[in-house]
């Protein structure tokens, strides 16, 4: 019987440490969690595009051309650039929030504005550009984010 109390006395410290290390594990993961569900995701960041969704299964662009780098300034704009071999092509857009998580995004190179979803599933570092309006395929456009900026024009980016 003293054997047994004396083993389940030993037992009894590696049982507390054990249970320390594994709460505060927990807790570390419950406040990077609280932290990120406190920050509310935002466009205004420097954003590449890395991938699609097209009915459901994910792709990863592989294309360096098609890796589009796109700013999202708080002034209504934005700018995309596409490093492709033949030389870096740049789209300017203007930009409005039309309601809720829907952007409309304007370009020269578009007849009207093009109304996109945008929403953040995985957290504030992936963005999903999605056509707002029911399509025959469900197609997502994901972004990472580069870097948080305030404002970036053309110029700045060559």
């Amino acid at each position: 019987m003293n054997k047994t109390k004396r083993g389940f006395l030993k037992l009894v410290p590696l049982v507390l440490l054990m249970s320390l290390i594994a709460c505060n594990g927990e807790n570390d993961e419950t406040a990077s969690l609280s932290d990120s569900a406190t920050t509310p995701p935002t466009i205004f960041a420097t954003w590449k595009a890395t991938g699609f969704i097209y009915d459901g299964v994910y792709s990863p662009i592989t294309n360096e051309c098609q890796q589009e780098i796109m700013t999202i300034n708080s002034d209504g704009t934005a700018l995309s650039a596409k490093n492709c071999p033949e030389g870096t092509f740049y789209t300017e857009y203007t930009w409005n929030q039309v309601e809720g998580d829907v952007y409309a995004f304007d370009s020269e190179s578009t007849y009207w504005p093009v109304n996109y979803k945008l929403t953040f599933p995985i957290g504030n570092d992936k963005m999903y550009f999605t056509y707002a309006k029911p399509q025959p395929h469900e197609f997502s456009k994901i972004y990472e984010k580069v870097e948080v900026t305030e404002e970036q024009s053309r110029e700045s980016s060559l």
